[in-house]
């Protein structure tokens, strides 16, 4: 391993770069960029582990957080810290995929969300750390490496996130969103001929389609945390403290003025008891469909940046830059990434649909169960017994509570339901089909290109 120098150098906004590797994590191909980042040669790379460019910085335990991730079949998200062959580092952002034949697809950017990148750099120092002292007192470094994943749960958990899952969830939307800001865009090579000229040409397509989904994620996400925050404020509106079963049992009942309130109360307490699990149903379907929105933006930002570099490196093998032979060799893994994406597209898009439907049913559910209960405390609260000066001061209490709480579950539920069809009236994946046809085209165009 090249020993550390402290000189550094940055990734260009726009040299993104890929490698992929067999399931041991033994570099098979890559493009250009990689090779000029790394300061190896192409034969130096071709067969080597990939770990050939880790940094000793790196805690062992981000590595294995990938690991646990890549083995349930899922992609993985991180800032890393590289190490060149000459000694010098340079950040990216790293994205891991996994491909059918066990191996591996890694695409890097640079890191352009600086707020996200210092959270992780001092996130991992302190699992360094960690994972320093428990090597210094013996621990082997599979150990080190759990002890130092166990401390990045505790910190991303004092950051407010409940898992990494979480953190990468909102890094690579974020971070594929700003440096497209920054990016001169896909190159255009008008003098292009041939299947060259259709790969470009389709790829871009592809991405033009999966920048307009990363647009409308946005009003997805808006849409899905006000429907959470309405939901929590549901719930605690039911379980208003003041009209708690006590309080309503304690109403002196022979008393002619509280007895018609204490008996609609009593009919409030029985239909919140039916209310109440079916709101908890509402509420853990809304944090689902929350759940599966950030993972839709994240795979769609992880199939947009498979485009992007798809694009750059089509563009490579147009300009005639590195290894010809070795370069198409890597075609059929990026083509299946983009396959992959428009197809985990459409089915987060029926995930989504089939939430939505949930939440609007359970919605509708609570509205009809909840009608009658509210149509008569209307009636109290609107009489001139609800205002009476004479009525007991626990009463007058009560009659005041449930007048609130009658109105505020009448706009929870409206808010509720209006948030709720606009969020199924979405289309996670409009215009798949339109992204498959580009697909077909690159992939025809592709075969003619790649050897046989």
């Amino acid at each position: 391993m090249p020993q550390v120098t402290g000189a550094t150098h940055e990734v260009g906004v726009d040299q993104l770069f890929f490698s992929t590797t067999d399931a041991r994590g033994v570099i098979r191909h890559s493009n250009n960029v990689f090779i000029e980042l790394s300061r190896y040669r192409r034969d130096e790379l071709a067969g080597a582990p990939h770990n050939i460019i880790r940094h000793p910085e790196m805690p062992g335990g981000a590595f294995k957080a990938m690991w646990d991730t890549l083995k349930t079949g899922s992609p993985f998200a991180a800032y890393v810290r590289n190490l060149a062959a000459d000694g010098s580092e340079y950040d990216v952002f790293a994205t891991v995929t996994p491909l059918s034949d066990g191996g591996y697809l890694s695409v890097r950017t640079r890191p352009v969300c600086t707020n996200l990148f210092d959270i992780a750099c001092a996130i991992y120092r302190e699992a360094r750390a960690v994972e320093d002292r428990a090597i210094a007192a013996g621990a082997n470094r599979r150990t080190a490496a759990e002890q130092g994943l166990g401390r990045i749960a505790e910190l991303l958990a004092g950051a407010g996130l409940s898992s990494y899952e979480e953190f990468q969830n909102a890094a690579l939307p974020a971070e594929v969103a700003r440096r497209e800001k920054l990016s001169d865009g896909i190159p255009v090579r008008p003098g292009a001929t041939g299947n060259l000229r259709v790969m470009l040409d389709s790829v871009t397509t592809i991405a033009d389609g999966l920048g307009s989904w990363m647009a409308g994620q946005q009003q997805l996400a808006e849409l899905s945390a006000s429907l959470k925050a309405a939901g929590r404020g549901l719930t605690q509106t039911l379980e208003d403290p003041r009209l708690s079963p006590e309080r309503i049992a304690a109403l002196d009942r022979s008393d002619p003025r509280v007895k018609p309130l204490a008996d609609l109360l009593d009919l409030w307490t029985q239909m919140q008891g039916l209310v109440s699990p079916l709101v908890t149903r509402l509420v853990d379907t809304l944090a689902q469909l929350d759940t599966n929105g950030a993972r839709t933006r994240f795979r769609i930002a992880l199939a947009r940046l498979h485009a992007t570099i798809v694009s750059l490196f089509t563009v490579e093998l147009i300009d005639g830059v590195g290894d010809p032979q070795c370069s198409t060799e890597a075609i059929p893994d990026l083509i299946e990434s983009l396959i992959d994406g428009v197809t985990e597209m459409e089915r987060q898009a029926q995930a989504h649909s089939a939430l939505a439907d949930q939440a609007v049913a359970y919605i509708g559910e609570a509205s009809r169960m909840m009608t009658i209960p509210n149509q008569l405390l209307m009636l109290w609260t609107g009489s001139p017994a609800s205002t009476d000066p004479a009525l007991p001061a626990a009463a007058a209490e009560l009659s005041a509570a449930a007048s609130g709480v009658v109105e505020s579950v009448g706009q929870r539920l409206t808010e509720l339901d209006k948030l709720a069809a606009r969020c199924q009236a979405i289309n996670v994946a409009d215009g798949a089909a339109d992204l498959r046809g580009a697909l077909d085209s690159f992939a025809t165009a592709a075969s003619a290109v790649a050897p046989s």
